[in-house]
């Protein structure tokens, strides 16, 4: 007890000199002596939808190379819990492709997770947040053809949601690790057109529709604090990603 003490006594000192010493290995025992408390333990909702997204989404890279896309669902899943969410919201970011990627339809997906140990009730919550971030009815056409029509709709939809509607940060995050995935590969030294040659619309029609995603969600962020800080992230990776 007594060296807790002194340990959390000189790393509160440190923490006051700068960040360049908030890593030391006082600091470090000092934040692991205290352990906080999560907001949220994964229990079944969690473990079942990383089942099912792992599942659906083994045999699928992200476009342009061969990282597995199941990497962007636990990102998406990850930025969701960083950022105040829900274990049912974070669960809706494992599975916020699997309606518009998949064969798995609503009813599917509600079944399997009251399989997995999920309350109707959760089940039926996940799979309406689920359905909210969807670009595009489920077995639509998704083409350059139906590219843009298929965006302004999202963004209509993204529009007339309240505020406090539980998709929006699942929506953001999703966004959020889009735009910061190709910032990595333009600091990299990639051009917009050699990213966006796989894409269905190259980098003016991308830029439109980041610009006009930002606008959604800027305008929900003055009513939900919640979002603010990845609507921050969000605006800077626009801004750099198009100045490029």
């Amino acid at each position: 007890m007594m060296l807790a003490r002194v340990l959390r006594r000189v790393g509160n000192a440190l923490h006051s000199v700068g960040s360049d010493v908030r890593n030391t290995l006082v600091t470090h025992s000092v934040q692991v002596s205290e352990k906080p408390t999560p907001r949220w333990a994964p229990g079944a909702a969690l473990h079942t939808a990383f089942e099912i997204a792992s599942r659906e989404f083994a045999g699928i890279a992200r476009k342009g190379g061969d990282i597995p896309y199941l990497s962007h669902l636990l990102a998406v899943s990850a930025l969701v819990i960083e950022h105040g969410g829900t274990e049912e919201q974070a669960a809706a970011g494992l599975l916020h492709d699997v309606l518009e990627d998949s064969n798995v339809n609503v009813e599917m997906l509600v079944a399997e997770l009251v399989a997995g140990g999920v309350s109707t009730e959760s089940a039926h919550f996940i799979a309406k947040i689920v359905e909210g971030t969807s670009d595009g009815k489920p077995g639509g056409e998704r083409s350059s053809a139906t590219w843009k029509l298929r965006k302004s709709d999202y963004h209509a939809s993204l529009a007339a949601k309240p505020a406090s509607d539980p998709s929006l940060l699942v929506s953001l995050a999703d966004k959020v690790h889009n735009i910061e995935s190709t910032l990595v590969q333009v600091r990299a030294g990639e051009t917009l057109n050699e990213i966006y040659r796989h894409f269905n619309f190259g980098p003016d029609g991308q830029r439109w529709n980041y610009e006009e995603l930002q606008k959604c969600f800027a305008t929900h962020a003055k009513a939900n604090p919640q979002l603010q800080r990845l609507v921050t992230r969000f605006e800077r990776a626009v801004r750099e990603v198009f100045a490029a």
